[in-house]
């Protein structure tokens, strides 16, 4: 039995959370052998996200975390780590643009890889109605991504992974993509990505933002230095 914590963040996502949840179980109601609950991390959503989230407790194996203000995507993903006690651990977007489809897949990927993720940019993967500048952005984000991490979408907001991989990791990112951030920290060896649809958001809009564009540039700085350190360290141990 896979017993999977699948952790939610959620700002103003009142229309589209009934919905998700209905579709995630929906998927995976087929696999016996997935034991999934889903934890939704709400940061205090003015539409009243978090109150439509704990009514689905009744129907769900939901589980709610309220916060008092809007405090970021990467530090609810923690959060919500902090409260699972599972052994998989997964993270996918309120907005429905992550499509449910691939779920079972993402996890049962994990009996070979350590980590999983949905990739918007392999061969048969695709993004509906992706205006140009949003492309134009996306693109520049994964490039310099790529710079730290060499995956397709180091940038994917859809991934999961083993709990083994945060061993000893302290995550500290606050923005997005936290991802990123596991990808150069974690304790892994393979990682699997698969192809989905990056459907367009239908009952809201993207969460980004200036703050979240220069928190993303910030993390990219961080991460170059502390890669040029390691190159460094393991270049003078070798010439010892």
């Amino acid at each position: 039995m896979c017993q999977v914590s699948l952790i939610i963040p959620t700002y103003n996502e009142r229309e589209n959370i009934p919905l998700l949840l209905k579709e995630i179980f929906e998927v995976i109601k087929p696999f016996h052998e997935i034991d999934l609950e889903v934890i939704i991390v709400d940061d205090n959503s003015p539409d009243g996200t978090g109150q439509i989230a704990d009514t689905m407790t009744t129907f769900y194996p939901v589980k709610v975390i309220h916060r008092e203000s809007k405090m970021g995507l990467g530090s609810a993903v923690m959060e919500g780590f902090a409260l699972s006690d599972r052994d998989y651990l997964g993270v996918m977007d309120g907005d429905l643009s992550h499509d449910p489809i691939i779920i079972a897949e993402l996890i049962n990927a994990l009996k070979e890889y350590d980590i999983s993720i949905g990739s918007r940019f392999q061969k048969s993967s695709s993004v509906e109605d992706w205006r140009l500048d949003r492309k134009i952005i996306s693109k520049i984000g994964v490039w310099l991504a790529k710079l730290v991490a060499d995956i397709s979408d180091p940038l994917s907001g859809y991934f999961f992974l083993h709990r083994e991989v945060l061993n000893g990791v302290t995550l500290t990112s606050t923005g997005y993509k936290i991802l990123l951030e596991i990808l150069v920290k974690g304790q892994y060896l393979k990682t699997k990505e698969i192809p989905f649809v990056f459907r367009s958001r239908e009952h809201s809009s993207s969460k980004l933002n200036t703050k979240e564009y220069l928190l993303f540039l910030k993390q990219i700085l961080i991460f170059l230095y502390q890669k040029y350190i390691h190159k460094n360290h393991l270049k003078n141990n070798i010439n010892k």
